[in-house]
């Protein structure tokens, strides 16, 4: 058995046994890539046990679930030939693999790391980040027992998910939560915007949580242009008591912004997302969140050439491809900007397709744009772009 089938099996067995901890691989092959590390570990996803890959690329992290067998052959795919060095962390032993330019293969073993075996969870009890509150219930979310009503389980769990993921920066982001507990001084409330709030499902858990669970103080303004949904959305704030909640009627790209601490743009139609994204950075937002809605913009410019003609000509393909590089370029942008950005899947395709999340975090210390600048450059060139609308939003900023 060669060195590198008997690392696969390895791994195999320490998964079998319950001894796996993580897995990191590092030193691409291709060292102009952008991917330069993939993280592993194994997460009880819906109570199924599954890989859970972290593609950590030089601007954002994406992150995608396997199940066993497709996780072992994603490893058999990469290790070694996408990857030369992997190191491999269990509960009994350290194991690093080593594979050079001339092929010969190093494997080498040592005291664990990480001797306890750690927590699996990855579908945690998250109970007392939403409440079973008088909003629900009006927005028709559950009924007069709390029941979640029928047909409505899936925007259920997209409200509890949105509110996880808040939850999680504001963990890892403490700095904008700083004297924004309620009692310290008004002018230091925390100030979000959700443009394009729609129905205000989201708004509503994100206000209820901050203020009622987290006990901030904080503003929060939904930005809508449909009418009837504001009239609807501001009845059932004061219904609720949700004193800082305000709803009032505006297009994204009109909007006069003030200064923020966060900006939410959830499903903002093409290149609407690029304007909630401009007037974020412009507003010096510390946090800006985005799940962005079609492409269009990008689909109508990207030209065909020999080595894209075979993927451009299926519409399903072209569509994801011009998603993909729609989304590349937002984030880039978002980088060159001053923001370290995440590119996520929000919640699982079996309960929306719009599921991908954007995430801008502000970085406290300088950067060189023109290094992501150039990037957007590359791609433009790569796939016919003549300009990404975000481009022109942020010329000026």
């Amino acid at each position: 058995m060669n060195p590198q089938t008997d690392f696969i099996q390895k791994i195999s067995k320490c998964v079998a046994n319950d001894t796996f901890v993580r897995l990191t691989l590092s030193k691409n092959v291709d060292r102009s890539a952008s991917l330069k590390k993939v993280l592993i570990k194994l997460a009880l996803i819906k109570k199924e046990l599954q890989y859970s890959f972290v593609y950590r690329h030089e601007t954002q992290d994406i992150t995608k679930n396997f199940s066993i067998k497709n996780g072992e052959a994603e490893l058999e795919k990469i290790i070694g030939n996408e990857f030369w060095v992997a190191n491999f962390f269990t509960t009994k032993r350290d194991f690093v693999f080593e594979k050079n330019k001339k092929g010969k293969i190093n494997l080498r073993e040592g005291k664990p790391t990480f001797p306890q075996k750690p927590d699996r969870q990855h579908d945690k009890d998250k109970t007392g980040l939403i409440q079973k509150a008088t909003y629900l219930q009006e927005l028709g979310i559950l009924d007069d027992k709390n029941r979640v009503q029928k047909g409505k389980g899936d925007k259920y769990k997209q409200i509890k998910k949105f509110v996880e993921v808040i939850a999680d920066l504001l963990r890892k982001n403490p700095q904008i939560l700083a004297n924004k507990l309620i009692g310290m001084n008004e002018q230091k409330s925390l100030r979000i915007v959700d443009m394009g709030s729609g129905k205000g499902y989201l708004t509503f858990a994100l206000y209820d949580y901050l203020v009622n669970i987290l006990n901030l103080q904080a503003k929060v303004t939904g930005v809508e242009i449909r009418e009837n949904l504001i009239e609807i959305c501001n009845e059932i704030a004061q219904n609720s008591k949700f004193e800082n909640l305000h709803f009032e009627q505006g297009f994204i790209q009109g909007y006069e912004l003030p200064k923020t601490d966060i900006l939410i743009a959830l499903h903002a139609c093409d290149t609407a997302t690029d304007e909630a994204i401009a007037k974020g950075i412009k507003a010096d937002a510390q946090l800006i969140v985005c799940a962005p809605c079609c492409h269009k913009q990008i689909r109508k410019q990207i030209k065909d050439d020999s080595l894209l003609e075979p993927i451009l000509n299926f519409g399903i393909l072209k569509e994801r491809q011009a998603e993909i590089v729609t989304d590349t370029i937002r984030a880039l942008i978002l980088e060159s900007n001053g923001y370290k950005t995440k590119v996520f899947e929000f919640i699982s395709m079996d309960h929306t397709g719009k599921n991908v999340m954007i995430v801008g975090q502000k970085r406290r210390e300088a950067v060189d744009a023109k290094i992501y600048l150039d990037k957007v450059e590359e791609l433009k060139k790569q796939f016919g772009i003549e300009f990404h609308y975000l481009e022109k939003l942020t010329s000026n900023i």
